[in-house]
């Protein structure tokens, strides 16, 4: 044991000499997916050294631009990741639902949804949670992802919001789209909000 713990500090005294290498690298770097590749590494850098927040700023980091470059299955592998290392982390559930609902997987969807509200509760903020679910319901064809929405909706504590997704659901209503109508255009509007600085 005693061997571990010297390992990680010999690893943070170094993370302090390799970070801002690390970082000048990736800024410097004319290609995108290389800059994402050495974020991506940075994070676990972090993480193993023990450093989980430090290590979520970088992961983020590499998330973002996957996601301005439609590398969806780079952000999936990410945020994958992120859910095995940090078990109450949030933003990387949400993102992995909406890549389930945008790949039309409504199963996986259903799960990660769930999943993504379950990891949410203990925030004391609901009101991001709540905002991307009632975009899901916007977005969402399948009733079976909608009735999921409901669901999370309901366990944020938002009964309006998980009534009218319950609705869309059943085909009672249709749900009051805020987002733009043509499909392109709105998961323009969807991925800008998932890389905004307001994250849970």
């Amino acid at each position: 044991m005693q061997e571990h713990t010297d390992m990680t500090s010999f690893t943070n005294m170094d993370l302090e000499s390799i970070l801002p290498r690390m970082e000048r690298r990736a800024e410097n770097s004319l290609f995108p997916t290389e800059r994402a590749r050495i974020l991506n590494l940075a994070g676990d850098l972090c993480f193993d050294a023990g450093q989980r927040e430090r290590a979520l700023v970088y992961y983020d980091q590499a998330i973002d631009i996957y996601l301005a470059l439609g590398m969806y299955a780079s952000v999936a592998a990410v945020c994958q990741k992120l859910v095995r290392l940090s078990p109450n982390v949030v933003r990387a559930r949400c993102t992995l639902a909406w890549m389930a609902i945008a790949r039309g997987q409504a199963r996986e969807a259903r799960e990660r949804i769930v999943d993504y509200a379950t990891a949410a509760v203990p925030r004391s903020d609901h009101r991001l949670a709540r905002g991307h679910l009632r975009m899901m319901s916007e977005v969402a064809d399948s009733p079976e992802v909608l009735e999921a929405v409901a669901e999370a909706l309901q366990i944020l504590g938002d009964q309006k919001g998980a009534e009218r997704a319950h609705a869309a659901a059943t085909g009672e209503s249709l749900i009051e789209r805020k987002l733009p109508e043509e499909p392109e255009r709105r998961w323009e509007v969807v991925i800008d909000r998932m890389m905004s600085r307001r994250r849970n």
